[in-house]
């Protein structure tokens, strides 16, 4: 797959408005950038066919994804392995962190008219039912639904006893500001490993093409692919 062409389509789409943005085109585009040889259009009929044997609830859609001996699981092994955050091979390995697997309960549930909405908390990411704003489930621990004094209880957990709680933490987070954090994540984790700052100069430049992204300088992004910058 011609990168350019990748890159191309990518900043098409996100010229569309927030309502109109393909979640799962988006998401599969990144991965093609970050070297899977995939077809975006294959990859939207596997999910498809997943979705047609999914219980058309909202606890449906997180039973059937993330429960069982079959389910998707969190990597908490590896959590910050860029794969972790690349759709595709979450989808293949059944192991992600709590974005992409929201993303992918997310991709599931329009598909079966089930109406979701992802949550951005803090350093985690859940879903939360489109019909009921006090039902939510946490895609990473195996789907495990709350409702709101629940996300509090794993605020808490996460961010600790002391962390200062906003309602706003519960607002859906739109698909541009989820595809935008998933770069941000593959960033982070691809920083991590010599290996893995091939991909920043990619990466940092699909960033710089939202609102909240920094300009996009090749010389910069260049030095921090070497190991002595």
């Amino acid at each position: 797959m011609d990168p350019k062409e990748s890159k191309a389509r990518f900043r098409l789409l996100l010229q569309l408005p927030d309502e109109q943005l393909p979640l799962d085109v988006l998401c599969l585009l990144i991965c093609q950038l970050a070297g899977d040889d995939i077809v975006v259009e294959d990859e939207q009929r596997r999910i498809d066919e997943i979705s047609r044997v999914i219980p058309p609830s909202f606890e449906g859609v997180v039973s059937f994804l993330f429960t069982g001996p079959g389910g998707i699981r969190g990597n908490t092994e590896n959590y910050y392995d860029v794969n972790n955050s690349l759709l595709s091979r979450v989808r293949d390995r059944g192991i992600g962190i709590p974005i992409t697997m929201s993303v992918i309960a997310m991709e599931c549930a329009r598909r079966i008219d089930v109406p979701m909405v992802g949550i951005g908390l803090p350093g985690h990411f859940i879903v939360r039912s489109g019909a009921d704003s006090d039902l939510f489930a946490d895609p990473f621990h195996a789907g495990a639904l709350l409702d709101r004094n629940g996300v509090l209880a794993l605020f808490r957990r996460l961010a600790g006893p002391g962390a200062a709680w906003h309602d706003s933490y519960l607002h859906p987070v739109s698909a541009r500001d989820i595809v935008f954090r998933v770069l941000n994540n593959i960033k982070l984790a691809s920083g991590r490993t010599f290996a893995g700052r091939a991909m920043l100069p990619w990466v940092l430049e699909l960033l710089s093409w939202f609102p909240q992204g920094e300009p996009f300088d090749p010389r910069t992004a260049a030095a921090l692919m070497s190991p002595y910058n």
